[in-house]
């Protein structure tokens, strides 16, 4: 009996050892939950798990979200931003002014809550932002009524080929709460005013050269972000406590850094995996 015991203990923490661990030191036990990570190594995009497209938002002007746009490939996700041709425009799309480009995103179908994020990911060298973040809580009924917020933690964003200099090898993270009703990028009828909202870190490299990690402590106490291993920057957590959706995506953001390049694009912005681990 003594040795049968011995045998499932020492498999046990066999399996234990085996199991993907965070690249940054956390304390405690955490459980890597395998619900929301995703290593994009199959053959197509998990459609039990994303969606490739925002049901609620068509997208940033003068760029769509293309469907299109989303490729699982050579275990990756790619999402990639393109130049669109006037003559395949569609009438609805012109008139509402998503005429010039097409980019991408997926967005997790379920809610996720505290925990330790983490994305090993590669920018497209474009001046499109290239993003990985956490948000909405609220559903329609809600969040075009006034008497609610909207929230959003980003883990990064970055320029992989900026137009602006300051945007030049610029990481942000970001948090973000908008006072309803609130559509996105359209309607935010009031910014909350949020002490230590956003970092920014300027770095010696570009982020289209390579992969690089971007993690984010989410605790109900503290929100803390990590980029290649080392902690970058760390705010109490005030407002973050309800579940949000898992996104990535690439945006045309022209108040920000204008427009791309034609000549850039089409271009990629390569997800290697997503993993969330649970505190045990």
């Amino acid at each position: 009996m003594k040795k049968s015991i011995f045998i499932l203990l020492f498999i046990n923490s066999i399996v234990f050892s085996q199991e993907i661990q965070p690249s940054v030191q956390l304390e405690g036990v955490w459980i890597l939950d395998k619900s929301f990570s995703d290593e994009f190594d199959k053959s197509k995009l998990d459609e039990t798990r994303w969606w490739d497209f925002n049901p609620a938002w068509h997208g940033r002007k003068p760029s769509h979200f293309a469907r299109s746009n989303v490729k699982v490939k050579k275990g990756a996700l790619r999402l990639s931003a393109k130049n669109l041709n006037p003559k395949k425009v569609s009438i609805q799309d012109k008139a509402r002014g998503y005429d010039m480009f097409s980019t991408a995103i997926i967005k997790s179908k379920k809610r996720s809550h505290y925990g330790y994020y983490e994305a090993r990911a590669k920018s497209m060298k474009a001046a499109v932002c290239n993003a990985f973040w956490l948000y909405d809580p609220l559903e329609e009924s809600v969040k075009y009524r006034e008497g609610e917020y909207s929230e959003e933690i980003d883990i990064f964003e970055v320029f992989g080929k900026a137009n602006k200099k300051e945007n030049q090898r610029a990481y942000y993270a970001a948090v973000h709460r908008y006072q309803t009703p609130y559509v996105e990028s359209l309607v935010n009828k009031r910014k909350y005013k949020l002490e230590n909202r956003y970092t920014r870190l300027e770095v010696d490299y570009d982020f289209h050269e390579d992969f690089h990690i971007y993690g984010l402590l989410w605790t109900p106490d503290e929100l803390v972000w990590y980029l290649d291993g080392k902690e970058v920057f760390r705010r109490k957590n005030d407002f973050f406590k309800r579940p949000l959706h898992i996104i990535f995506d690439a945006e045309i953001m022209e108040t920000w850094d204008g427009l791309p390049n034609p000549d850039d694009l089409p271009s990629t912005f390569e997800v290697d995996y997503v993993r969330v681990w649970r505190i045990n």
